[in-house]
């Protein structure tokens, strides 16, 4: 996951109609309306990173996402989270903590943004139908409203749920994958999940 830098988007479609446009809004309304009553979300993933240098890793974990910009990515080597208000990036691996002030930019990535207030940030655009475990899943493309680092996205939603079951974002950097399993609504995380306690044998380095 490697810190799991997944920056916004920026590539705009060409020549999509008018109707594509209109199907887009109607897919992402539906979506909103299963997100916006809610207050967290639970799901088990897949995360597959192929980098700019030819190398790739999958890894599988858990993301916890609550309302407001708060979530937590857990992987067997790494865990990165905050609160809204602190970030934090532990690795296990290296006995180390990253911690920082949460930046709500246009380069940052969150997943609430993709959840809850991605048409506020994007262009969207319906790209076809594809298949994702199993589910027959609408294929949304993204253009960023302003410009980042990352040069495109994709996001899958299935056509019966209406939930977001992949993410995919292509970085200057490298492109990452992520497959959705086990969506839980309004699983009832608790806040604390959202902070973080470094171990008294790793190395902190705080940036605030």
């Amino acid at each position: 996951m490697n810190k799991i830098k997944l920056l916004v988007i920026i590539l705009v479609l060409l020549g999509v109609s008018n109707s594509y446009s209109q199907d887009a809004q109607e897919i992402i309304k539906k979506v909103q309306s299963n997100y916006n009553g809610i207050n967290d979300a639970k799901a088990s993933f897949s995360h597959t990173v192929k980098y700019s240098s030819g190398k790739s890793q999958t890894e599988s974990g858990t993301i916890y996402i609550q309302k407001e910009n708060k979530y937590r990515i857990e992987t067997k080597n790494q865990v990165v989270l905050t609160d809204g208000v602190t970030s934090w990036s532990y690795s296990s691996k290296k006995k180390q903590v990253i911690i920082d002030n949460y930046k709500n930019d246009g380069n940052t990535f969150s997943p609430n943004k993709y959840l809850f207030s991605y048409p506020e940030n994007f262009y969207s655009d319906v790209e076809g139908s594809e298949t994702i475990s199993g589910l027959d899943c609408y294929l949304l493309k993204l253009s960023p409203r302003s410009k980042g680092n990352v040069k495109s996205a994709k996001i899958w939603v299935d056509k019966d749920q209406y939930l977001i079951r992949k993410i995919h974002i292509n970085s200057s950097e490298s492109s990452d994958t992520y497959l959705l399993k086990k969506i839980s609504l309004d699983a009832g995380i608790s806040s604390s999940k959202f902070t973080f306690s470094p171990p008294s044998d790793v190395e902190v380095i705080d940036l605030r």
